[in-house]
């Protein structure tokens, strides 16, 4: 496992690199986000409200704006101005969903109506309520952590929920606000993403990391929580809930799933920020963009049927981004990258997974997700950096395992992959043996599981 005490190392490549002459600073036009995007992004960031200025421009500018007196300010003038205040009593629900930015998910598994969802993202705030109990609570502890935080504790309190739960298990808020409430409440997050983020987590983050009830993937993840000693209370090995969900979606809806349908997917990964997630990997773009380049040459070489498919919603900014992103590394290609009308209800990429023989990436947890279904997988790290090894952070894999391919070579990448191809998924699954357990577990009965349990939560004393 890795040692997630020490700052992340920079790591290089003697293959691939990106220079200061190859990217770009720009900052929004209010002054919240600086970003380091690509060069050949600069135009996409631009036309979404980010503007370049001279390097001493930026640093006054964005130092003046983001100071924290001038920032809390100005946030909190913002959110007055945009919200509706309603001043009255809560009324009690037995389940808080928390964080609204994925709620629908959480929403599937739940036993009953009678829940409610708090918004903790400020961008999300439109409705503020403010009860004498609430306002009392944030008076009383005004000293002691922000107004956000006070005002979400304020509210849980009025509302006495018997379970909070949310999908962002990393979510500083939820850590926050669980340790304060952990013996009024239960409090459970989802497992959502792999270990790797916690290589680009602030280690004041890392350290203040507090999850009372925890439902993770595989026996991988919980050994990694113990052996890093992350302070989660209680950790269960369900499996993904996006994957389960999307099997009882292709079910309910009776899709024909033909499993041979593709030869390959090849799952969308842009990386268009550079000091945003994985900043310390510096190579990271190039890398991504290689395992899309490789695989595209393959399957014209051999006349392969692919699908490319995409992270975003047509016409949305994720799914204009990775259009943008790959425009630059497949110009010799006339590459289509497939995106959903409603990402978030029909799961096309799941869907896609499923009718493939095999599904190339890179770091995505789909890769994970797509074991759960008895599908062949590929991940493809170029980087040389720990921090995104499959299947996640401190991962000991050999790089001779069936399902990594760790080398920037296309004349061995052709060769591993041909060679998988040529398998049935009988001898894929043998030969990854025991390992495919600890990178997900099977997905058929991961929602029920988590139905079950919440039932059980919402009928203890």
């Amino acid at each position: 496992m890795a040692d997630i005490s020490k700052k992340p190392e920079v790591y290089g490549s003697t293959i691939i690199s990106t220079g200061d002459n190859q990217s770009s600073v720009l900052i929004s036009k209010d002054g919240e986000k600086k970003i380091v995007c690509l060069k050949h992004m600069e135009d996409f960031f631009k036309s979404h409200g980010f503007i370049s200025l001279d390097k001493h421009r930026i640093s006054f500018f964005y130092k003046f704006l983001n100071n924290k007196i001038i920032r809390k300010i100005k946030i909190l003038i913002e959110l007055i101005i945009k919200s509706k205040f309603y001043f009255k009593n809560l009324e009690h629900k037995k389940i808080v969903i928390f964080d609204s930015e994925t709620t629908e998910d959480i929403e599937k598994i739940l036993p009953q109506k009678g829940y409610t969802i708090i918004s903790n993202r400020l961008y999300r705030m439109k409705e503020i309520y403010l009860s004498k109990k609430v306002i009392f609570y944030i008076l009383k502890n005004f000293f002691k952590r922000s107004l956000k935080q006070n005002y979400l504790v304020g509210m849980l309190k009025e509302i006495q929920p018997k379970v909070v739960i949310t999908h962002i298990s990393h979510s500083a808020d939820f850590h926050i606000v669980s340790k304060i409430l952990n013996d009024e409440m239960q409090f459970i997050a989802i497992q959502s993403g792999s270990s790797n983020e916690f290589s680009f987590m602030p280690e004041e983050s890392i350290r203040k990391f507090f999850v009372p009830k925890l439902m993770c993937f595989s026996e991988f993840d919980k050994l990694f929580y113990e052996k890093n000693k992350i302070n989660v209370q209680s950790l269960e090995v369900v499996g993904s809930l996006r994957s389960a969900l999307s099997y009882e979606y292709v079910k309910s809806q009776k899709i024909k799933i033909n499993p041979n349908k593709y030869d390959i997917c090849l799952v969308s990964e842009p990386h268009s920020i550079l000091n945003g997630d994985y900043f310390q990997v510096k190579n990271m773009a190039e890398c991504s963009a290689l395992v899309a380049e490789f695989t595209y040459k393959l399957c014209k070489k051999h006349n392969l049927n692919l699908i490319f498919t995409g992270e975003g919603q047509i016409g949305e900014r994720g799914a204009l981004n990775e259009i943008n992103f790959y425009k630059h590394y497949l110009k010799n290609y006339d590459f289509k990258i497939y995106q959903s009308t409603n990402r978030s209800k029909e799961f096309p990429s799941y869907v896609n997974i499923m009718q493939s023989k095999l599904t190339i990436g890179f770091i995505s947890t789909i890769l994970r997700e797509a074991i759960s279904f008895e599908k062949k997988i590929l991940s493809c790290n170029f980087t040389g950096h720990p921090d995104v090894a499959f299947p996640a952070m401190g991962s000991d894999f050999p790089n001779d395992c069936i399902c990594v391919f760790n080398n920037p070579s296309y004349e061995l990448f052709e060769e591993k992959v041909l060679k998988i191809l040529s398998m049935s998924d009988e001898k894929y699954f043998s030969e990854l043996g025991e390992k495919k357990f600890s990178i997900m577990l099977p997905t058929v009965n991961t929602a029920n599981i988590m139905r079950n349990k919440i039932k059980n939560y919402l009928n203890m004393n």
